[in-house]
């Protein structure tokens, strides 16, 4: 491996691991509260020998989850270097492949999505809710996370595709990135997609409350204050749409 790869490689998976321990409480807390909740649910649905395929690799932090937790996993990656991050792992075999196009197994117990669909092209974006459904046994579960067109974060971050409006983000706030999120669908879009793979809601959940000022000057009494209105406004049917993660465990039904 030449040093650019494996420079760019050390920086896919440092960029990655910075979201969990983002310095700033708001930031930070937006993803690990996803994280937490994933990681509830996983200790809930697989046990030591659960056949997992876990769809977007990213940092690895779900993989060594699940590798600690026994569970034979297949990490599917578009990205190599997340999944040379992960090979090696007790229990683990890596899968660079586009999963749109098919995952190549099925008959799995367990299927994990998070934070993928939006990185998807929009026309490609039911196929592969149909491929994930695919993968699954009959009674499998599915856990898919992603966010919502109009969240907050969204709308700013839109904002930065503009050169000047992200130079000025970068020097208030000290680091501004684009996501690079090309699918975003919103509850209703989504469970339209949802409804076509046959799969069914168990569970529904939207949280991590997001605005820029008070998210970036307000601190840990900020980050509080956000977190607060976040779950106001998820009770909120007109407003509900600013939160950030949609978050969803998914069944294929049972044959009879």
């Amino acid at each position: 491996m030449t040093d650019i790869a494996i420079r760019a490689r050390q920086e896919d998976i440092a960029f990655q691991e910075k979201l969990y321990n983002d310095p700033n409480p708001t930031r930070r807390g937006l993803h690990r509260a996803r994280r937490e909740w994933i990681e509830n649910h996983l200790r809930f649905y697989v046990a030591a020998g659960s056949k997992v395929i876990e769809v977007g690799v990213g940092c690895g932090v779900f993989t060594r989850f699940l590798s600690d937790l026994g569970a034979s996993t297949i990490a599917v990656d578009i990205n190599q270097s997340f999944l040379d991050g992960v090979a090696g792992l007790r229990g683990v075999s890596v899968r660079n492949a586009d999963a749109t196009q098919g995952l190549g197994c099925e008959d799995r117990d367990l299927v994990l999505c998070s934070e993928v669909l939006e990185h998807v092209p929009p026309s490609q974006s039911q196929e592969m809710l149909m491929q994930l459904a695919k993968a699954l046994r009959p009674g499998g579960t599915l856990i898919l996370t992603t966010p919502q067109r109009f969240a907050t974060v969204e709308l700013v971050a839109r904002l930065f595709k503009f050169r000047p409006v992200l130079a000025v983000a970068r020097m208030i706030y000290g680091t501004a990135e684009e996501l690079g999120h090309t699918n975003l669908l919103t509850k209703r879009e989504l469970k339209r997609q949802i409804f076509k793979t046959g799969l069914q809601i168990k569970e529904e959940r939207i949280f991590g409350f997001y605005l820029p000022v008070l998210a970036e000057f307000g601190g840990g009494i900020g980050a509080r204050v956000l977190k607060y209105a976040g779950q106001v406004i998820s009770r909120i049917p007109i407003v509900r749409g600013l939160i950030w993660t949609q978050a969803y465990v998914l069944s294929k039904p049972t044959q009879s």
